[in-house]
């Protein structure tokens, strides 16, 4: 009882300071970084040398640093693994060495910074095993293998079409599967012979091509996508990346642009897309043009969002020191994850857990952005506020442990609690509230100390993105 009365306290506390500025202080912009570019909560450490780091290009530093960092790269390729449903098993069947060869692959594309005309090139042409050529694992992760079914999910993901014509699925008719003796082992092929039906294609925006005998149909088709004078390509991809970091698209829902779903600001819009296409399709410019715009540095403009599954997860865990373990449910072969693994590098739908679930963990069934879910529900609330679960975590936690045995008095104990749960220093009119709390309750400091990392973990600053 005496966790929720400082629990609320503490909340209509947060309420009062929220004051809107037109610049967010170093505080906000470090925490707000950590998590949309890593999925992770910076480190105590990491928030002091920030905080007393004078460099008055701190926070292009900072991007910088993150968007290469292995957690950064990892972070991004969980995105990738969302829209592309890696997952082992139904409906995708990838298997776990499919889904391993799958995720190095995109992490292999994005730790060396590939264009992403390119990345999409090599995706859409590949063929080869799919333990060995990882990315013809695009067309075996097709519940339905029809040249009709990966056109439409093609113009889903790179046009952000749900409706299209069937012009140019022609194109990809070609393909065929074949297993070989090797457990769960399929080659993607194509049937380089087949008959062409007919030359002409026609495309929407009124592109004509020719279809050969004995060549490769795709690549026409993927020539014209991927070209610089199809601006489309480009916008869906700048902005599928406005809504990775702000959580809203410029069109919204991102995987939807039709004539009477505009974008809400074509000028802004039109900036991303040119600078996109004159850093020849560079997607990690693109990420820091975006993370260094007045949007994200701002306290107005940017909307708090409740953190994905995965990322409270690591942070519950990151915070107590307390960490879920991981096996694959697909029974061949059995896969344990290594101890202290994090939910967003699991690469695998198929990979969950009760807590996952409970935060909505999205099931890669579908290609789009709408299946992750990061609304608050009072099923979560009452798991924060009343899990025996949690608070053994918090009971048994080292980390807060070490805190307390390193604190002189409630200031520091305070202090290190905040910076390790809300990447901030503790506030005078904190410390003075946590310390009305003891001696009203009359609390030993480790008891303070676990009742202030419960409650900061209930708090809507640790659950959003803001």
């Amino acid at each position: 009882m005496r966790t929720v009365v400082l629990f609320i306290a503490c909340m209509l506390f947060s309420i009062a300071q929220a004051v809107a500025s037109e610049r967010c202080s170093d505080e906000i912009f470090l925490r707000r970084a950590y998590l949309t570019v890593t999925g992770a909560l910076p480190t105590p450490s990491e928030c002091v040398e920030f905080f007393e780091d004078s460099n008055p290009n701190k926070r292009e530093v900072l991007i910088d640093r993150l968007i290469k960092s292995e957690l950064g790269l990892k972070y991004m390729q969980m995105r990738w693994g969302d829209i592309l449903r890696i997952k082992s098993e139904f409906p995708s069947n990838l298997w776990p060495n499919g889904v391993q060869a799958y995720n190095r692959w995109i992490y292999e594309q994005l730790m060396n910074n590939v264009p992403y005309d390119k990345m999409v090139r090599s995706l859409l042409l590949s063929s080869g095993s799919n333990f060995r050529a990882p990315a013809a694992n695009f067309y075996r992760g097709f519940q339905k293998r029809s040249s009709r079914n990966f056109y439409d999910n093609i113009n889903l993901l790179f046009l952000g079409n749900r409706e299209c014509d069937d012009n140019g699925n022609i194109c990809f008719s070609q393909i065929k599967f074949k297993s070989t003796k090797e457990w769960k082992e399929e080659i993607v092929y194509l049937d380089i012979h087949k008959k062409v039906p007919y030359q002409d294609i026609e495309l929407e925006d009124g592109t004509m091509f020719k279809l050969r005998a004995d060549s490769d149909w795709r690549v026409p088709y993927v020539d014209w996508l991927t070209s610089s004078r199809n601006r489309r390509f480009a916008e869906v991809m700048a902005n599928r990346m406005w809504f990775w970091v702000f959580g809203r698209g410029i069109v919204h829902e991102p995987d939807n642009w039709t004539e009477e779903n505009k974008p809400s600001d074509p000028e802004l819009l039109n900036s991303l897309t040119d600078y996109f296409i004159a850093s020849k399709y560079d997607m990690q410019a693109l990420m820091k043009r975006i993370l260094l715009s007045e949007q994200f540095n701002s306290v107005d403009d940017f909307v708090p969002q409740r953190l994905p599954a995965e990322v409270i997860v690591d942070a519950l865990a990151s915070v107590t020191g307390v960490w879920s373990t991981y096996t694959s449910r697909v029974p061949e072969p059995f896969t344990f994850y290594p101890p202290r693994t994090r939910a967003t590098h699991l690469g695998d739908a198929t990979v969950s857990s009760s807590e996952l679930e409970l935060f909505g963990k999205v099931s890669r069934d579908v290609s789009l952005e709408s299946q992750r879910n990061n609304g608050i529900t009072s099923r979560q609330l009452l798991y924060l506020m009343n899990s025996s679960e949690l608070e053994g975590r918090i009971r048994k936690s080292q980390i807060l442990q070490r805190i307390y045995v390193n604190s002189a008095n409630i200031e520091q104990l305070a202090d290190s609690i905040t910076l390790l749960v809300l990447s901030r220093r503790a506030t005078a009119d904190e410390v003075a509230m946590y310390s009305d709390y003891m001696v009203k309750n009359e609390l030993p400091l480790m008891e303070v100390a676990i009742d202030i990392m419960w409650m900061q973990l209930n708090s809507n600053e640790f659950l959003y993105n803001h």
